[in-house]
C-alpha cells in the first residue's frame, strides 16, 4: 500500500472505533496517524524499512505494527476483524442528518439497524422511540431526513473526491506510456460537491496505459464508454472518467473535460469566429492545431487563461488583462479557532503551536459563548481563564499576534450572547446562528440584522447555518443581510469547513458588490482544521475574489490597528447610548 491507501485505512479504523469505543481519543488516535502519514515526503516503504516509521508523528506502539502489516501485505488484520462486526453499508447512514457515528453505533447495538432502508422500516414501525437519546420528535427528523440523505446518493464533498484524485494522479504519473495527467472535471473547478473524478491523460499508447491502470488495480470495473473515456470505479463507491488524448491534442481534452459545459460551449463558439474546425484534431485551414497545453488552447482562440474556477457558466472569451484570484500563500492568518475551553480538540497552546507551523502572521482564538452549552460554551469566568491562558502561551510565539475572540451566539431576538462589557474584553467577535433553524424567513433574517447592529460584532460567522449533504441552510433575505453588513462594517465570514463553505460562493458577487468585505475562516476545532483555510479560498476563487478582497491577506499591523479601532468605538458608541439612557430615564 502506499501512502494515501494506508492513510485510508487509519480512517476507516478511526471511524469503527467511535462506532463502538466510548473513548473518543482512541479515534482521534488513529486520526491524526492517518494525517500524518498522508503529510509525510518519504516513502513509506522506507520508513518502515529502516524504523524510522516511530518517528513519525502520532504513529506509537499501539498504531506502528498495523501500518508495518498495511505495507507489507496490503492488509490489515484489525482492520478486517472490525468489518467483521458490522455490516458493508453501515457509513450510508452517515448521510441521513442528525447521525453521527455514535447514535449510529447505538441504533446498530440496540436495533440492529446497518442501512438506510433498515433506519426506515425502523421509524415506520415507531421501533426508535424506545432508546435513550432518541424519542418520537428525533425518530421524526430521521424519516425527514431520509429523503435527503437518498437524493444525495452518490454524491460527494468535494474533499473526498480529491482524496480519490490526488493519490490516483500520483500513481497515474508513474506510469511509463503516460508523459501527462491532469485532475479535470467539477473537482478542478473546485465545485463543492462532486458525483465523479474527472482525469485527462495524455499517451501515445492508450492500450498501454489501461493495461497497466489493470495491472496495478487502480481502479475496478474498468469499461469504455465512448471513443477515448474509460469510466472506472474508487472505493467501490466513485465513478472515475479517464480522458485518453495523444500529445498534440492533450490542451482541448483539458479544457474539454473540465467543463462546465456552458463554458466548453462558449469556447466553441469561439473557436468557430476564429475559422476553428473542433473535431478531433482540431483544425485550421485544413491544418492540425498543435495544442499540447491548454493555455495553448486559449492562445489559438485569442482569448486570455480563464481560471477553471470561474468556468461554471459561458463567458465571453476575449484578449483581458488576467483575474488574479486570491490563493491560499496569502492569507496572513485566520480567525475562528476554537480550542479545549469549548468543542475543540487541542489545547491553546495546540493551536497557536499549529498557526505558527502554518508560517502565520496572527491567529484569533474564538471559542463559543455561554448559550452554547452543547458545545461548553464559556460563561464569564471561564472567559476569564480562557484569556489568561492565551496570554500565559501567547510570548512564547512571538512575533506572531494572537488576538482573543468570541464565537457568540446570536439569540433567537437578535441580541449577542454576551453583556457589553464582557464583549469589550474581546479583540473581535464572530456572531453566528447555532438554534432556532426553523424560524420563518423574514424573523431569521430580521434577527441577523439586528445582531450585525451591535457595534461589537466583528464578523458574521455561517450565515445559512448549512451543512453540506446533511442539512439545508435556514432561510434568509440575503440582500437585506448583505445591506445591512455593509452599513455596519462587519465582514462576512468564508467558512472554509468542507462540510459548510458557507458563504456560498453564488452569492458572494452580490454581496461584494453591496460593499461586503470578507475574511477566510477555518472554523478550526483541532489543529489539523487549520488547512480548512485552504478549502475556504476555493470558495473565494469561484466567486472571483481577489487578495484585496479578503480581509485576512492583509499584514498583522493593519490588522491590528483595525481590530483596535473597531473596538475603541464600540466601546464610545456604547458609553454614548448608556448616557442617552440615562438622560431621558432622569426626564421621566
Amino acid at each position: 500500500m502506499d501512502r494515501w491507501q494506508i492513510s485510508r485505512a487509519l480512517e476507516e479504523i478511526a471511524r469503527y472505533i467511535e462506532l463502538s469505543d466510548p473513548n473518543r481519543f482512541k479515534a482521534q488516535a488513529f486520526e491524526r496517524a492517518a494525517r500524518s502519514i498522508e503529510a509525510i515526503g518519504s516513502d513509506v516503504v522506507e520508513l518502515v524499512r529502516s524504523g524510522a516509521l516511530y518517528d513519525t508523528p502520532g504513529i506509537g506502539k499501539a498504531i506502528g505494527p498495523i501500518i508495518v502489516e498495511l505495507v507489507e501485505t496490503g492488509d490489515s488484520r484489525y482492520l478486517n476483524d472490525l468489518r467483521k462486526q458490522y455490516p458493508a453499508g453501515i457509513f450510508a447512514l452517515m448521510r441521513v442528518p442528525g447521525l453521527g457515528l455514535k447514535k449510529i453505533g447505538i441504533l446498530y447495538d440496540q436495533l440492529g439497524i446497518g442501512s438506510v432502508d433498515e433506519l426506515e422500516q425502523a421509524c415506520r414501525e415507531d421501533r426508535l422511540r424506545a432508546l435513550k437519546g432518541f424519542g418520537a420528535k428525533t425518530q421524526q427528523r430521521l424519516l425527514d431526513g431520509i429523503g435527503f440523505a437518498r437524493s444525495s446518493e452518490s454524491s460527494f464533498l468535494l474533499p473526498t473526491a480529491l482524496e480519490v484524485a490526488e493519490p490516483l494522479l500520483e500513481r497515474l504519473a508513474k506510469i511509463e506510456s503516460i508523459a501527462d495527467v491532469v485532475i479535470t472535471g467539477s473537482v478542478r473547478r473546485r465545485l463543492e460537491i462532486v458525483h465523479n473524478v474527472n482525469l485527462a491523460i495524455s499517451s501515445v499508447d492508450p492500450d498501454a496505459v489501461v493495461a497497466e491502470i489493470t495491472r496495478a488495480s487502480l481502479l475496478d470495473q474498468l469499461q469504455i464508454i465512448r471513443p477515448g473515456t474509460i469510466r472506472g470505479r474508487a472505493r467501490n463507491e466513485m465513478d472515475v472518467l479517464l480522458h485518453m488524448a495523444s500529445p498534440d491534442d492533450f490542451g482541448v481534452t483539458i479544457l474539454t473535460s473540465t467543463g462546465s459545459q456552458a463554458f466548453v460551449d462558449a469556447a466553441g463558439a469561439k473557436a468557430a469566429k476564429e475559422g476553428i474546425d473542433t473535431g478531433t484534431p482540431w483544425t485550421k485551414g485544413g491544418k492540425a492545431l498543435s495544442l499540447p497545453s491548454e493555455e495553448s488552447v486559449f492562445e489559438a482562440l485569442g482569448a486570455t487563461f480563464v481560471e477553471p474556477e470561474l468556468r461554471e457558466r459561458a463567458l465571453p472569451l476575449a484578449r483581458r488583462k488576467r483575474t488574479a484570484l486570491v490563493s491560499a500563500d496569502e492569507l496572513q492568518g485566520t480567525f475562528h479557532v476554537h480550542t479545549t475551553f469549548s468543542d475543540g480538540r487541542a489545547s491553546v497552546y495546540e493551536m497557536l503551536d499549529a498557526a505558527r507551523q502554518r508560517d502565520f502572521s496572527y491567529i484569533g482564538i474564538s471559542d463559543h459563548s455561554k448559550t452554547a452549552a452543547y458545545a461548553g460554551g464559556l460563561t464569564v469566568e471561564r472567559v476569564a481563564e480562557q484569556q489568561a491562558e492565551i496570554d500565559r502561551h501567547a510570548p512564547a510565539f512571538a512575533p506572531m499576534r494572537v488576538f482573543k475572540g468570541t464565537e457568540a451566539d446570536i439569540l433567537a431576538d437578535g441580541s449577542i450572547d454576551y453583556d457589553s462589557g464582557t464583549l469589550a474584553k474581546f479583540d473581535f467577535v464572530i456572531a453566528s446562528v447555532h438554534s432556532r433553524f426553523n424560524m420563518p424567513k423574514d424573523e431569521m433574517t430580521e434577527r441577523i440584522v439586528q445582531a450585525l447592529q451591535n457595534p461589537f460584532v466583528t464578523f458574521l460567522g455561517h450565515l445559512t447555518g448549512r451543512l453540506l449533504l446533511s442539512r439545508d441552510g435556514y432561510s434568509v433575505d440575503f440582500e437585506k443581510i448583505f445591506d445591512a453588513a455593509a452599513e455596519n462594517g462587519v465582514m462576512i465570514e468564508i467558512n472554509g469547513n468542507p462540510h459548510r463553505l458557507d458563504l456560498d460562493w453564488r452569492h458572494i458577487r452580490d454581496a461584494l458588490s453591496r460593499g461586503v468585505r470578507f475574511s477566510i475562516h477555518p472554523d478550526a476545532h483541532s489543529t489539523d482544521s487549520l488547512s480548512h483555510v485552504v478549502s475556504g479560498t476555493w470558495v473565494a476563487r469561484k466567486a472571483g475574489l481577489r487578495a484585496r478582497d479578503i480581509f485576512n491577506t492583509a499584514p498583522v499591523e493593519e490588522i491590528t490597528a483595525y481590530l483596535e479601532q473597531r473596538r475603541r468605538s464600540a466601546m464610545d458608541r456604547t458609553r454614548t447610548a448608556a448616557r442617552g439612557e440615562s438622560g431621558r430615564g432622569s426626564l421621566m
